[in-house]
């Protein structure tokens, strides 16, 4: 059965942007250390869903479509462009309906909640992540985004890994108890 793993990176104070939706304090690090563990993650999953931001984001990139042969929900009330090769569904409605959707569509593999924090707190508000995987990086960003802006406290999670990386990045692997 799919997993939906919110895989994220955040600063040590919790954001995952900044005021203005920028992420230059983590692009400052680079991918490179990253790039390893972020292929062995992805070769895991089977369906994307991502937040109107983050899919604006992904597209300013300029570049091919990053996840070419994954099929994409993005949750938005608007009409978006779709990028050449990309299979993307548009979706605004019941997030449980969604979390069905998505876990068939995956099938055998995982579903990655790629952002962001308010798409990830309906998420597991509702109960519907199964894992959390936080890679912290450090540097403070003062405010921002927040890393996942549950409306209540949360039942308990369990820690069940972490990475280090060279840059002092930590990665912590969370499952809900």
């Amino acid at each position: 059965m799919a997993l939906t793993k919110y895989y994220v990176a955040s600063s040590i104070d919790g954001f995952i942007a900044d005021l203005h939706d920028r992420i230059e304090w983590l692009m400052q690090f680079g991918f490179e250390e990253f790039d390893e563990h972020y292929q062995q993650f992805i070769s895991g999953i089977g369906a994307l869903v991502m937040g109107a931001t983050t899919y604006e984001f992904v597209l300013g990139e300029q570049g091919p479509w990053p996840y070419q042969d994954i099929p994409t929900w993005v949750v938005t009330h608007r009409t978006l462009p779709v990028p050449e090769g990309a299979v993307v569904t548009f979706f605004s409605g019941d997030i449980a309906q969604l979390d069905a959707e998505l876990r068939d569509a995956a099938d055998d593999r995982d579903v990655w909640m790629v952002g962001g924090g308010a798409l990830a707190a309906q998420f597991a508000d509702r109960g519907l992540i199964d894992e959390l995987h936080v890679t912290y990086v450090p540097v403070l960003v003062g405010s921002g985004k927040p890393l996942l802006p549950v409306a209540e406290a949360s039942r308990p999670l369990v820690l069940s890994g972490t990475k280090t990386f060279p840059s002092g990045a930590v990665e912590h692997v969370y499952r809900f108890a």
